[in-house]
């Protein structure tokens, strides 16, 4: 069996440093590693801070890859849901624009059900009390993620749920869609923070424009110890043409992205998947999910 990397190979979820919690490679290592593997595109995701920039900054790097960013609407990253914070990130390049993650309503819940303990998420950046919601006492999405939607719609940008729960996705993601958002990423809905069902996955898939982002983390024992045949039976349901492989690596203790990709593509090979399906799920889709082959915006003149 042919075991070889597809060429132009996209991740649109990798950790880097800097950052507040030790993370294995930097965004300028990363951004070698990809280019020297033959990746079109990597997007560099913080829970923390802002990536638009250092992406930027991390592109000299890299003669051939992609290096994007974005930013999370994480109170220490932006100050929350934050439509001034996005503008900023987009007009400096950002890609990406995540909703609340480490500072969703949904994690603090979900955190507080597992029992994590106080010092793991003081170390992870929770903010104290209930967390971000971006639903408002109607059930519909607030006025500032609307005003965040026209936002990345304007810009052509992607959007990705970030860590909101099943409620919050299946009220965000049509209304980014209605308003324009070209391209949606579920972020792992496998993860057990997330817990999307199959039935609202595929419901979403049939708005199109809709990606599920099925992350190779989740299946480690580090994480959630999703069994790679689950992420793979959902595949066969949901369909091959709305996923998105990606490692959601750069953790200190795991290995380098670029290997964590391989052995996903080889355990999903290993599952049945052909070339086929492989290059779908992690050249052509997520080079469509980010809109890699559109026009270039022009900049904006300024003083």
């Amino acid at each position: 069996m042919n075991r070889r990397l597809p060429t132009g190979l996209v991740d649109t979820h990798v950790h880097t440093a800097p950052d507040v919690i030790p993370r294995l490679m930097t965004d300028s290592q990363l951004a070698a590693a990809v280019d020297a593997a033959g990746y079109r595109a990597v997007v560099l995701k913080s829970h923390h801070t802002v990536t638009a920039a250092r992406a930027t900054m991390a592109q000299e790097h890299a003669v051939d890859a992609q290096i994007l960013g974005g930013a999370v609407l994480n109170v220490q990253a932006t100050g929350g849901i934050n439509p001034h914070a996005v503008d900023t990130a987009l007009r400096l390049g950002g890609r990406v624009i995540w909703m609340p993650t480490i500072t969703a309503a949904n994690q603090v819940r979900h955190a507080a059900e597992k029992g994590i303990t106080s010092g793991n998420l003081q170390r992870l950046g929770r903010i104290e009390g209930p967390g971000l919601s971006v639903l408002d006492d109607e059930g519909r999405p607030t006025a500032d993620v609307c005003r965040v939607l026209d936002l990345v719609a304007a810009a052509g940008a992607t959007l990705a749920t970030g860590h909101i729960g099943p409620a919050e996705i299946m009220q965000v993601v049509p209304e980014a869609r209605r308003r324009g958002v070209p391209n949606v990423l579920v972020t792992h809905p496998e993860h057990s923070c997330v817990g999307l069902g199959l039935d609202d996955q595929l419901e979403l898939a049939g708005l199109g424009g809709v990606w599920f982002e099925r992350v190779f983390a989740v299946t480690l024992p580090t994480s959630d110890e999703v069994p790679l045949q689950s992420i793979a039976e959902a595949i066969r349901t949901v369909g091959v043409d709305s996923t998105v492989m990606a490692t959601d690596f750069g953790q200190a203790h795991n290995v380098s992205p670029v290997v964590g990709l391989q052995q996903y593509v080889d355990a999903m090979r290993d599952r049945g998947f052909s070339q086929a399906d492989i290059e779908a799920m992690t050249v052509h889709n997520p080079s469509e999910a980010l809109a890699l082959d559109a026009p270039a915006r022009a900049a904006e003149a300024g003083t």
